[in-house]
């Protein structure tokens, strides 16, 4: 396992990767913010014109709903600003492990492979159900393990 600085090429599908995270963030965020409140209103508007528009309580009720609905997609907002950071802080500093090591275990539920040497690397779509435990893999990953250059068999 050693690291070695990122080719151009690769600066550049890291940028791109990056810029997919980001847009893909907001978009999933505003989408399902409108969702939600949307939803809300249009599902509490018949609620509350059946009981004869006598009831304050009901409209803070709906309210509520909105804000309890909030709080999990804030907070998957938040969390997934994680893996944007680490995505970042790869392309400024300029450097991938690159290195060989054989397989431990593969995870047949996300495609997970565990190596040798601790690293966690996906099997890629090209490679699917032929590697197997103890295969030489050959990878080139981000130092933050976020983005994988390269997963092949040696």
């Amino acid at each position: 396992m050693k690291e070695v600085f990122l080719t151009n090429k690769e600066k550049i599908n890291l940028e791109n990767e990056l810029q997919k995270h980001k847009t893909h963030r907001t978009k999933q965020f505003k989408f399902y913010l409108i969702i939600i409140v949307v939803g809300t209103i249009i599902g509490g508007i018949p609620a509350y014109i059946n009981y004869g528009n006598k009831n304050v309580k009901f409209l803070f009720g709906i309210l509520g709903v909105i804000l309890v609905m909030l709080i999990p997609l804030t907070i998957g907002f938040l969390t997934s600003k994680k893996g944007i950071n680490k995505l970042a802080s790869d392309l400024k500093s300029g450097k991938k492990i690159e290195g060989k090591s054989t397989i431990k275990s593969i995870n047949i539920f996300n495609r997970k492979i565990i190596l040798s040497n601790g690293i966690k690397v996906f099997e890629p779509n090209e490679y699917y159900k032929t590697f197997k435990k103890g295969d030489l893999i050959n990878y080139k990953i981000s130092p933050s393990n976020e983005f994988i250059f390269d997963c092949r068999k040696e």
